[in-house]
């Protein structure tokens, strides 16, 4: 549906609001003079559609589009979602739906799109789906929701952070005696460079002539589970660059979170583990046969030691170590302030049916992209214990 078209039956919609509005005062005189305007509006519209069927031009039922608004709105979003699923399909993109690809993208701070005469090649997945997506990341082991996640519009650019550092007090200053300067905060630039990871999946012809709720359900799976393992990678290769310390028992723990760690640090902590170590830690009892993890009364079938809530991560993404004398990573801080995700916060979707393997196939190979970058912030909020949890004779 053109810009055109839609205006027009904006135009009509109002028309024939008014209409309505006399009828409903009596006044049937104006009513008659104001369904004149309603049928050459209509007359108009009728013509518009078919010299947009002449011109091959897709023409989909749609609410009208109110052009004096923002459109960020839900209609733009329905507008996008279809043309996003045509791209998905390889149909022809039109010249308004290239239009409507460049305005949603305008609304998500993403400029201009690319593309070609048989199908756009870089469409954005729409905002609710995304916004699935993330939903759905957070029920696959998501390490990205225990640490700080920063969303921006450009590809690189930095951050200052206050030192941790020994402050000096205040002087002592006598009556009516001269207040000297104080020292400065020091400050420490940390940068980012987003960087492209990108994948692409093979969708069957047969699942794309399937609904629009398979399809879309398909592809949010796909892109979730693909962006958890990604995040994931990131986020653990800043905890292994830590240094690594030696845990032995219990007491070996709570020295970390008594000693080790800074007492506001200590507080707001969490723990992270694999399920070696949530095994060994669940084991543990005081003198009296009492377990020492407690349970998380606000999350049912969450634990906590000393307080702080533990995340289990599967063995095969967080590995022991060694084979006589086994340790399992034990990881303990605030990972908000440890490390920061800064993301584009957008997926970008392409897909074609003659590159690759698709045309020998009979299928679509579709793409995905994604922009982040994990940095290290605060090397000091949290210790990477190694705990033994078994060792040889």
């Amino acid at each position: 549906m053109s810009k055109k078209l839609r205006e027009l039956l904006q135009a009509l919609e109002t028309e024939k609001a008014k209409v309505r509005g006399l009828l409903k005062e009596d006044k049937v005189l104006d009513a008659e003079k104001a369904m004149e305007k309603v049928r050459s509006l209509q007359k108009e519209v009728a013509l518009q559609q078919e010299l947009e069927a002449l011109e091959d031009q897709t023409l989909d039922d749609a609410t009208p589009i109110d052009h004096t608004r923002n459109r960020t709105d839900a209609e733009l979003e329905a507008e996008y979602k279809r043309v996003f699923l045509k791209g998905l399909r390889r149909q022809r993109i039109t010249a308004d739906d290239h239009s409507i690809i460049n305005e949603y993208r305008a609304a998500m701070h993403e400029g201009g799109v690319t593309g070609d005469s048989d199908g756009d090649t870089g469409i954005i997945v729409p905002q609710d789906i995304q916004t699935r997506i993330n939903e759905l990341m957070r029920t696959l082991n998501d390490l990205s929701k225990y640490i700080r996640v920063e969303t921006v519009n450009t590809l690189s650019g930095s951050r200052v952070l206050e030192k941790d550092e020994d402050m000096v007090p205040f002087a002592v200053v006598d009556e009516y005696g001269e207040i000297q300067e104080i020292d400065n905060p020091k400050f420490t630039p940390v940068t980012y460079k987003l960087i492209k990871r990108a994948g692409f999946l093979p969708l069957t012809n047969e699942l794309l002539k399937d609904t629009d709720q398979n399809i879309l359900s398909y592809v949010t799976n796909w892109i979730a589970k693909k962006h958890v393992v990604t995040k994931n990678s990131l986020i653990i290769a800043i905890l292994n660059s830590l240094n690594k310390k030696g845990l032995t028992d219990i007491k070996a723990i709570k020295k970390v979170l008594n000693v080790d760690l800074d007492p506001a640090i200590s507080l707001s902590s969490t723990i992270i583990t694999n399920q070696d170590g949530f095994q060994w830690l669940d084991e543990q009892e005081d003198a009296n046969n009492r377990p020492l993890l407690q349970d998380d009364i606000t999350q049912p079938g969450k634990k906590l030691f000393k307080g702080r809530p533990i995340v289990v991560v599967a063995n095969r993404t967080l590995p022991s170590t060694g084979t006589t004398t086994v340790k399992a990573p034990f990881i303990v801080g605030n990972f908000k302030e440890l490390m920061v995700l800064f993301s584009r916060g957008v997926y970008e979707l392409a897909s074609t049916n003659i590159g690759g393997d698709a045309w020998r196939r009979d299928s679509t190979e579709l793409r995905t992209i994604t922009r982040d970058d994990c940095v290290k912030w605060d090397s000091e909020a949290a210790v990477y214990g190694q705990l033994t949890i078994s060792s040889g004779a």
